[in-house]
């Protein structure tokens, strides 16, 4: 086996998350940009300036990311269990009906927008699915997270807990 293959196989996939990462990272410091979505099985909009004051995890999501069926309700359960922190789910399907079906199926109970027309999801240059902002009360954007991992989440709550502290 050539070694000049070998080692491609292996440098370029690591300079292609080391940019989507580094891309991420561009945000950390920045405002977080606003939007104003419909939330998901209500006439209820959410927008991000009307939770200034709070800690906000702003998470991309789909139905056919399979990491999203593991990372929801995660995030389900953190949203409860820190009191100041809001987490505000956006779903970025072409068909919100697909979205409300999976909200059930897996019966999750979470503050859950549709981005129709995917404005939201191209002014964050999402990298991945999912992938998450944590924006302080002030806010400015914190920390990003995409994919999923277990040690990944552990990493998000400890910083979503030095945040929500602060308060």
């Amino acid at each position: 086996m050539n070694v000049n293959k070998v080692l491609s196989c292996i440098i370029i996939p690591l300079f292609l998350i080391g940019e989507l990462v580094a891309g991420n990272s561009d945000f950390i410091g920045k405002a977080a940009p606003d939007f104003k979505l419909q939330k998901l099985g209500s006439g209820d909009s959410v927008s991000l300036s009307s939770l200034r004051g709070k800690v906000v995890l702003v998470d991309f999501w789909a139905t056919w990311c399979a990491p999203c069926k593991k990372s929801l309700p995660k995030l389900a359960k953190l949203d409860v269990k820190y009191k100041n922190l809001v987490v505000v789910a956006i779903n970025i399907d072409d068909d919100k009906k697909n979205a409300l079906q999976f909200l059930k199926q897996f019966k999750l109970k979470i503050n859950a927008v549709f981005d129709e027309g995917k404005k939201v999801v191209a002014k964050y240059n999402v990298p991945v699915m999912p992938t998450a902002y944590l924006v302080d009360h002030y806010g400015k954007i914190q920390y990003v997270h995409s994919g999923y991992s277990e040690k990944g989440m552990k990493n998000l709550e400890f910083t979503i807990r030095g945040l929500v502290d602060r308060q």
